[in-house]
């Protein structure tokens, strides 16, 4: 039994070894159910070696008596018959013996009973042995102690697992093979279009095992078997890595810029773009996409998306970084850094407007119209100019506000405007001022609006207007004159130069008809256009004279010289002028450059000759309206020096009514503005005495309002000058002798 128990272990032991396998398992099984039954009948026959008739053969053998001499005696059925005295002295000759050989019958089977102990004892400890040796209580076992399981199991299906179903391009995947007993199986794999490659696989004692596979850089099919068995067909995609293949961005500046559309190249470096840009945006990814945006912050620009394609627009409206925000549709997030764009908005500045003529606060020119310069300048382009003016009393009173447009259509981005402010019908009296600045807007879809600095343009007091209109008549006196002086000037050489004949200085003397027929020298041309020139620039000094004139008259009647005698000299002045330049001295002048463009010395003889008439024309009457202008002038001098002795005189008579009974020094002040003034008066007279050539003596004309002039002005003694001023008789004086020296003209005008 203990033999069996061994084999039986061993068995087992080997059982356990062999499993999962079932065939292994159930040949153990039933190689253990024979070993027990063999045990059990060997159990069952070990009382045969202790029966009396195998010990009776022993004790004969020990004794070396006759066979069957003690085994004889042991069978009932020897001693049938026989007498009880024979069998009794068998029995003790019997047990005589067996006493001589009990010590030989009980060593021999002491040592059958030890070896047969001892080999039953090794086959169990053999037997344990190797049943301990194979872990029976190890998961491999359980298949050997649930034959019938195991067997169920033989027939169950392979199963194959993969932990990812999709996977990144370059992941690896890990397989998960279960196939219940068996130890082995095989794990068939293979890409698209490609045939299917085994690798086998060991399993452990629960029939699992576990293989790594990749990097995969394209869909994987797979599937396992063992035996007969196989799985399901397994699919592992591999998705395209999720990156952005394209990007075009394009800056699209405002209309009013007039710039075209630019590329951007996204990055790190700031870009600069103007207010208004919109960055046109398109690209592709290598996945299909979701939802495309350019983020910043908590609000972003969402993009059209198409597959794997996005568009769209951003419309920055201030500084800042966005980032290209892509959203795969498989979830993977998306290798790379984001596509950055870093801009900078430059805000549309205001036009800048500069006013360099005049640049500055200034008083009104005679004519009541100022020159301008306007310097108007935008980044981007000009759309609008307005001069912007209003009158400002001398009280402080607001006037009402006067637009005026200014062209700047087709300037582009600066434009230089010269121009003219005309003061005269703003209903502006001396003391007045004309505030004015130029408004420039630009052309963007919000203009924006720059301002020049204002500036002030004061109309001068009556004093002063009659100060400057006497300058402005001597200048024009003067002016008159060298105008004259050229007149005759050019006529003489023109004349001179229609009685030269043409010739060649170095050529002998032709016939007529080929002198006529010859080409003008060079000489003779320059001379004659430069006549042509002289001719044409005189006439623009005429007529420029005769709008100097004109405005001397509006001057004239601002200062409050209404002497009626003046005014119709002036005009007659005036009408001469623009008589001189008549329209057949115009018809010469355009003959002689018509023969000049010709090369006909001829016509251009004869085209000099004509025009030399004309100009004796025009001489005559600079001549003529230069000696009325210098009479002009000096009535119309008289007269503002008349306007000045009665405005002083007025001005005198309320210094003494008001400072003369209190005399300190804000009447000092104001006595010595009277004396500067009374200086004045003298200068002015002087000035008309020496126009005129006359005399200085005390009899003449003007040597009593001279004489007056220099006695309120002169430097006697400072005592009989101020009782003088108190009791206001010079300046008054001055002004009665200034009146009576124009009232005779004006009885002497034809």
């Amino acid at each position: 039994m203990v033999a069996g128990m061994g084999v039986l272990l061993a068995i087992a032991g080997a059982g356990i070894a062999l499993a999962p396998r079932v065939g292994a398992v159930l040949g153990a099984w039933c190689l253990m159910a024979s070993v027990a039954a063999l045990a059990a009948w060997l159990a069952a026959r070990a009382g045969r070696h202790a029966t009396p008739h195998t010990v009776g053969r022993l004790v004969e053998a020990a004794a070396r008596t006759r066979a069957g001499s003690i085994v004889g005696l042991l069978a009932p059925r020897a001693t049938a018959g026989a007498s009880a005295d024979l069998v009794g002295l068998a029995d003790r000759r019997a047990a005589a013996v067996v006493e001589r050989a009990a010590p030989a019958v009980r060593r021999l089977l002491g040592r059958g009973t030890r070896l047969s102990l001892l080999a039953a004892a090794g086959a169990a400890t053999l037997g344990a042995a190797l049943f301990l040796a194979t872990a029976p209580t190890a998961g491999r076992a359980a298949a050997f102690w649930h034959p019938l399981r195991t067997l169920a199991d033989a027939r169950a299906p392979v199963r194959l697992a993969v932990d990812r179903a999709a996977v990144r391009r370059g992941d690896t995947i890990t397989a998960t093979i279960d196939v219940p007993a068996a130890t082995r199986a095989l794990l068939w794999t293979r890409g698209p279009g490609e045939p299917w490659r085994s690798a086998p696989v060991a399993l452990d004692s629960l029939g699992r095992a576990t293989q790594r596979l990749g990097p995969l850089q394209a869909d994987l099919y797979l599937h396992a078997s063992a035996g007969g068995r196989r799985s399901a067909e397994r699919r592992v995609t591999v998705a395209l890595p999720a990156f952005l293949a394209g990007l075009e961005l394009t800056a699209r500046y405002p209309a009013y810029l007039a710039r075209p559309d630019e590329p951007l190249v996204p990055g790190s470096d700031t870009i600069a773009v103007p207010e208004g840009t919109v960055i046109l945006t398109s690209g592709t990814a290598s996945v299909p996409l979701t939802a495309a945006a350019w983020r910043r912050g908590s609000a972003p620009t969402r993009l059209a998306v198409l597959g794997t394609a996005f568009s769209g627009r951003l419309a920055p409206v201030s500084s800042g970084t966005w980032l290209l925000d892509l959203a795969p549709a498989s979830g993977a997030p998306l290798e790379g850094d984001p596509a950055e764009l870093q801009l900078s908005i430059v805000p549309d500045s205001a036009p800048v407007v500069l006013v360099p003529v005049p640049g500055r606060d200034t008083t009104l020119p005679l004519s009541l119209r100022q020159p301008l310069v306007i310097d108007a300048r935008d980044d981007h382009g000009l759309a609008r100019l307005d001069l912007v003016s209003r009158r400002v009393s001398q009280t402080g009173k607001v006037g009402e506000v006067l637009r005026q447009s200014l062209d700047v259509s087709n300037a582009g981005e600066r434009a230089i405007i010269e121009g003219e402010l005309d003061a005269s019908r703003r209903g502006l009296v001396p003391g007045d001022t004309l505030r004015f600045q130029v408004e420039a807007w630009d052309n963007a879809p919000t203009p924006h609006v720059g301002r020049s600095a204002e500036f002030a343009l004061r109309l001068p007091s009556l004093d002063e207007l009659r100060a400057a209109t006497r300058a402005a008549s001597r200048d024009v006196a003067r002016a008159a004159d060298a105008l004259a002086t050229a007149a005759r000037e050019l006529g003489q050489r023109t004349g001179d130069l229609a009685q030269q004949r043409s010739r060649d200085p170095g050529s002998p003397r032709r016939s007529g008809a080929s002198e006529r027929e010859g080409a003008l020298p060079f000489s003779a041309t320059e001379r004659a256009q430069t006549v042509a020139r002289e001719q044409e620039a005189l006439e623009a000094r005429v007529r420029e004279l005769a709008r100097t004139v004109e405005e001397i008259t509006r001057a004239a009647q601002a200062a409050g010289i209404g002497d009626t005698a003046f005014q119709a000299r002036l005009r007659e002045v005036q009408e001469l002028l623009q008589r001189a330049v008549t329209p057949e001295l115009e018809q010469r002048l355009r003959e002689l450059q018509a023969a000049l463009a010709k090369l006909d010395p001829e016509a251009t003889r004869q085209a000099l000759a004509r025009l030399a008439e004309a100009q004796q024309q025009l001489r005559a009457e600079l001549e003529r309206s230069q000696e009325l202008f210098r009479r002009a002038a000096v009535e119309g001098a008289l007269a503002s020096l008349a306007a000045d002795a009665d405005a002083l005189r007025l001005r005198q008579a309320e210094w003494n009514r008001n400072d003369a009974p209190r005399p300190d020094s804000a009447a000092a002040a104001r006595q010595r503005a009277l004396a500067e003034r009374v200086d004045s008066l003298a200068r002015g007279l002087d000035q008309v005495a020496r126009d005129l050539g006359a005399a200085r003596a005390a009899d003449t004309p003007l040597g009593a309002p001279q004489s007056a002039a220099r006695a309120a002005s002169g430097c006697g003694g400072s005592r009989s000058r101020a009782a003088a001023f108190r009791r206001g008789r010079r300046p008054a004086r001055a002004a009665g002798l200034a009146r009576a020296r124009v009232a005779p003209r004006d009885a002497r005008r034809p």
